[in-house]
């Protein structure tokens, strides 16, 4: 019956939305993984609000929803109205950066903006987390941190030599080896702030992937808006003091010093303008970035930092900000002027949402509610903790939070996904654990990410409740619908083990001689009959089917 509902879809389509033709090949795949076993599985935003808009026009106008087809037309205008905000256009692509000559240029055009073009892809954000909470096991001969998720199994380690970094003696070898001996300790969210700032400048800049970017001290601070003791006729900041300056010289160092090895045996890189995958062969350990030309800092005998140096991502992370491979998402660079220790909470929770909101971009899943508590919840997200003793303070920091990113511009707006929360609390002893850590928030981005001015049709669909279970009971029960219809009008045998095994013991068939007629492989009946194939293929169920029908 899957194909009636799609010839269902594609007809009200045609009839509501001639103009999106791309509808039906994004709702034909969502109503298909829907109808399957993928429980978490959530559809496109435009098909979200189709299911809401047909739902709401059933109850107000007493019309059954397995019949919309006939009664699509007579709406046409309130359904394209409803779901038209939500049609993602196929033709949107990536804002071009104009190239500027040089990181002054670049940086002066980035404060005069919100957001940033930074990296988004798993293995890119899992590195800047591990480099934020400093998940570095010093156990280890070397620092080492083991990243494993979904599809990626990486490995990170804190090196202090460098072989790629070109050294005229072994004085200086020695002196590089004192400078980056210490970075583990530097591993903090101001190091994961240097992570980011460096990637979105050789971002804005680089023409190939192994173009080096000058990158100077300063401009790190610049961009974390510190105020310098003299500034230039452009607005460009410079004599700062010296432990702003050392801070990021420290972090400079320690961030050379990461290497990276994927660990499975071959990379798959998502080609998402050509809709498919390319893949790399196994990398060993790599850089993270590659420097030349440094400009050590030092006071008295001892290094500092990195004062200024030519830099460029290594050739691993590359593949993640450069090219057809491509991952990035929209930063807000507020999150690089937060304090690094007392609104390190602040930084954590800004860096997720972006590659959230990037994960999210497809299907414009914007709104779905986030956890508060458990492994995936934003408190461990932020590494806050979670000690009930302290249940009020940690309410009212994550709170404060939330607060401040909504008041600078970072979200739009934020609220508790159960409406009854404070009530609940306030009636419960144990409310920390057994109420609020349960309890979820939903997170409006701001229109730089939405692209959508108005989002009252987003929470009037959210405030519904529509979650991904009521689709597909929606769907299947429109299915058991007409499979009924359509048995009662022309007694129509259903494709089951049970009646495919009755058919062919009737005709005196063998399982080899059935298969033949039927045009599939022999083990493919066996398995289907026995009942180990749960979900066949489309294409063997009709022939299933109209062997099962034939006269």
């Amino acid at each position: 019956m899957l194909n009636n509902l799609q010839n269902k879809f594609l007809n009200i389509t045609k009839t509501v939305f001639p103009d999106h033709p791309q509808l039906f090949v994004e709702w034909n795949e969502d109503i298909g993984r829907l109808m399957g076993s993928e429980g978490d599985y959530q559809p496109c935003q435009s098909l979200k609000a189709f299911f809401v808009i047909m739902d709401r026009l059933g109850k107000d106008h007493q019309l059954k929803f397995e019949n919309m087809e006939q009664w699509a037309d007579e709406y046409k205008a309130e359904i394209r109205n409803f779901v038209l905000p939500y049609i993602r256009n196929v033709e949107e692509e990536s804002p071009q950066h104009s190239l500027k000559s040089n990181n002054r240029q670049v940086i002066n055009s980035l404060l005069n903006q919100n957001f940033a073009d930074s990296g988004s892809a798993l293995l890119f954000h899992r590195l800047r987390e591990t480099i934020s909470k400093n998940e570095f096991d010093l156990a280890a001969e070397l620092p080492t941190a083991r990243i494993a998720e979904k599809a990626i199994e990486a490995t990170a380690q804190v090196r202090s030599e460098n072989a790629y970094l070109k050294m005229k003696s072994n004085a200086a070898i020695e002196q590089w080896k004192n400078l980056t001996s210490q970075a583990i300790t530097s591993m903090d969210d101001l190091t994961a702030d240097i992570f980011d700032i460096v990637s979105i400048l050789w971002m804005q800049q680089a023409t190939h992937k192994d173009q080096m970017i000058h990158f100077h001290t300063d401009d790190a601070l610049n961009l974390r808006r510190l105020q310098g003791r003299s500034e230039d006729s452009d607005g460009y900041q410079t004599s700062y003091r010296k432990k702003e300056r050392d801070d990021i010289m420290k972090r400079l160092a320690a961030l050379t010093t990461i290497w990276i090895r994927i660990e499975r045996e071959n990379l798959r890189f998502i080609n998402e303008d050509q809709g498919n995958f390319e893949e790399i062969g196994q990398v060993q350990f790599n850089p993270l970035f590659l420097v030349d030309s440094v400009t050590v800092a030092y006071r008295g005998d001892n290094p500092i930092g990195i004062y200024e140096c030519s830099i460029r991502p290594g050739e691993l992370l590359s593949n993640f900000l450069y090219g057809s491979q491509k991952s990035s998402g929209l930063l807000a660079l507020k999150t690089l002027e937060y304090h690094p220790t007392k609104q390190k909470y602040h930084k954590r929770l800004s860096r997720y949402l972006s590659w959230q909101w990037r994960i999210r971009q497809k299907s414009a899943d914007y709104l779905r509610a986030y956890n508060i508590g458990g492994e995936k919840g934003l408190l461990n997200v932020m590494d806050l903790d979670v000690n009930p003793r302290y249940g009020s303070r940690i309410k009212e920091q994550f709170e404060e939070i939330l607060d401040t990113l909504q008041k600078d511009g970072i979200i739009k707006e934020w609220s508790y996904k159960e409406k009854d929360l404070e009530q609940q609390i306030e009636q419960e002893r144990n409310w920390f654990a057994n109420t609020w850590l349960k309890a979820r928030v939903q997170i409006i981005p701001p229109v730089e990410i939405t692209g959508n001015g108005d989002d009252r049709d987003l929470l009037l669909i959210e405030d519904h409740d529509y979650e991904m279970v009521n689709f597909s009971t929606m769907l299947k029960g429109l299915t058991e619908v007409e499979m009924a219809a359509s048995i009662e009008a022309v007694e129509e045998k259903l494709v089951t083990p049970e009646n495919i095994n009755m058919e062919r013991n009737a005709r005196g068939l063998s399982i080899l001689q059935a298969a033949t007629e039927m045009g599939i492989s022999h083990s493919t009946l066996s398995r289907y009959e026995r009942n180990l194939i749960k979900r066949p293929y489309t294409e063997n169920l009709e022939k299933m089917k109209e062997w099962l029908n034939a006269e």
